[in-house]
């Protein structure tokens, strides 16, 4: 990301020669300097939109990949995902690339049996809302359990996140 700034010790060199010559008792007009520090703007503004639009087609490449590997991967989808990518960003906002391996289903992960008291008025095959520490589960009460009374109850399996892998690069020219 250096590259567009490559033109700029030029741009110094004419602002410090420019004023040099002053100094000297020449005088250069302003107007005169102005063309060559146009030209540097320029040469700056587009080295960074030739760097943007190469690593565009990278991320396009990439998101290719991951696209074509979430297609063999029975378990797992692989996503691309970008963030400030582009010409213009926010001031202070980091560029982001991340591969992330997402499950497709739920991921089980052996869960204790929790008791449950069935509340007054309640009775075999009515179900209940049960707090699990997956969350909110709905628990049947079986036959024979009556009101006051204990029975266990095997939570469903909760879903484990996406694991999230993020990756810093930079395309070399």
């Amino acid at each position: 990301e250096l590259l567009p700034l490559a033109p700029a010790p030029i741009g110094m060199l004419a602002v410090c020669g420019t004023f040099g010559a002053g100094m000297a008792g020449v005088e250069v007009p302003f107007y005169a300097v102005l063309p060559v520090l146009l030209v540097i703007f320029v040469a700056v503004l587009g080295g960074r939109l030739a760097v943007v639009t190469k690593n565009q087609a990278l991320d396009a490449e990439i998101h290719n990949l991951c696209a074509q590997l979430s297609s063999t991967a029975r378990s797992v989808r692989v996503e691309y995902r970008t963030a400030w990518t582009g010409f213009c960003k926010p001031k202070h906002a980091r560029t982001a690339r991340i591969v992330a391996f997402v499950p497709t289903g739920a991921v089980s992960i052996p869960g204790q049996s929790i008791m449950v008291t069935v509340p007054p008025g309640a009775g075999p095959g009515q179900q209940l809302q049960v707090q699990t520490p997956q969350g909110i589960q709905t628990a049947t009460i079986p036959p024979g359990v009556g009101p006051g009374q204990n029975f266990t109850f095997q939570p469903g399996p909760p879903v484990v996140p996406a694991q999230v892998i993020q990756v810093q690069a930079q395309v070399v020219s």
